[in-house]
C-alpha cells in the first residue's frame, strides 16, 4: 500500500465523522460563532482529540474573517512565553512585560473585534498548560463587549485536564467553560465504517471482511489510534503473503504486532502507546 490509508496523523481531510463526532463540531462551531469564549475537548490517548482540532482549524483557516493562534503543545515555559507566543501568531509587537504584554493584545482583540474579525486561540496538548497559563487564558476571556467575548479558545487535552478542572483550584476556569466535549470510543459499527472510509477515500481495495472488523473493534475497544495501527499491521502481513482477504487470525496477528496482545485492556495498549511517544 503506497498511500497512507490508516495513518494516525491527524490529518482533517480523511477524518470519518461519527454521529458523536459531528454533534461534537456543531457545538464548537456554535459556541465560537455566537462569541462565547472557551470549548474544550477532553479524551484518553488515541482518541482522535488532535484529528478533531486540525479539522476545527482548518475550517476557520478558509474563511478570511478569522485572526487564529495554533499551538500545537500546552507546554511553555512561563504564562509571559505563553502569551508572547500568542502574539507572535497575531503579529503583536512583544513587551518587556506581561502586563504590557496583556495591553497590546487587548487593544489587538478591540481592533480586530471593531473589523467584524473572530480571533481564535487553539491549544493542543493542554493537559500541559500550567495553573499560571490557564489563569492567563482566563484574562483573555475577560476582554469582551456586553454581549460577546472577544477572544474564542479552543483547548484540547487528556482526561487529566478534565480531572484537574475538577479540582477547587480551577474552578473559576471551569466556569468559563461552554462547550464541553468528551471524545468516545467507536462502536463496532462505527469501527468497520471508518476502515471503509479510509480505503474509499485513498481509492483502496478493501480487503477486511465483516468478521476482521469485528474482531478489529474486540482487540482495540473503539479506540481509533489503535484501530488505524492495527489495520495498517494486518494489511502489511496480507500484502506480504499474498492474502486477497484479511480475516480475523490476521487481525490477531496485527495486533500482536504491536507488541499489545497480552494487555488486559485497550486503555493500556493505549497508555504503553502514549509512553513510547
Amino acid at each position: 500500500m503506497d498511500v497512507p490509508v490508516f495513518s494516525t496523523s491527524p490529518d482533517p481531510t480523511c477524518m470519518y465523522q461519527t454521529p458523536a463526532l459531528k454533534a461534537a463540531l456543531a457545538k464548537i462551531r456554535l459556541a465560537v460563532a455566537r462569541k462565547q469564549g472557551l470549548s474544550c475537548i477532553f479524551g484518553d490517548v488515541g482518541m482522535g482529540k488532535s484529528s478533531l482540532l486540525r479539522y476545527l482549524l482548518s475550517g476557520y483557516m478558509a474563511d478570511e474573517n478569522n485572526v487564529i493562534s495554533f499551538l500545537p503543545s500546552g507546554d511553555t515555559a512561563s504564562p509571559f512565553a505563553f502569551l508572547k507566543r500568542i502574539s507572535a501568531d497575531f503579529e503583536v509587537a512583544p513587551q518587556r512585560s506581561r502586563l504590557a504584554q496583556m495591553d497590546s493584545i487587548e487593544e489587538f482583540l478591540t481592533e480586530k473585534h471593531a473589523d467584524g474579525k473572530t480571533t481564535i486561540v487553539m491549544i493542543d496538548e493542554a493537559q500541559l498548560l500550567s495553573l499560571d497559563c490557564l489563569e492567563a487564558i482566563r484574562s483573555l476571556l475577560n476582554y469582551e463587549t456586553n454581549t460577546e467575548k472577544m477572544t474564542q479558545v479552543i483547548l484540547s487535552g487528556q482526561l487529566d485536564l478534565r480531572d484537574r478542572m475538577m479540582l477547587k483550584r480551577y474552578r473559576a476556569f471551569r466556569s468559563r467553560i461552554v462547550a464541553p466535549v468528551v471524545m468516545q470510543p467507536l462502536t463496532a459499527e462505527e469501527t468497520e465504517a471508518m476502515i471503509a472510509y479510509r480505503l474509499e477515500y485513498w481509492q483502496a481495495p478493501n480487503p477486511f471482511t465483516p468478521e476482521s472488523c469485528r474482531r478489529v473493534y474486540e482487540l482495540t475497544g473503539g479506540v481509533p489510534r489503535i484501530i488505524l495501527l492495527t489495520c495498517q499491521y494486518a494489511h502489511d502481513i496480507a500484502v506480504e503473503r499474498k492474502l486477497k482477504r484479511i480475516v480475523s487470525a490476521v487481525i490477531n496477528e496485527g495486533f500482536e504486532e504491536l507488541s499489545l496482545a497480552d494487555r488486559k485492556s485497550a486503555g493500556e495498549a493505549v497508555a504503553a502507546l502514549a509512553t513510547a511517544e
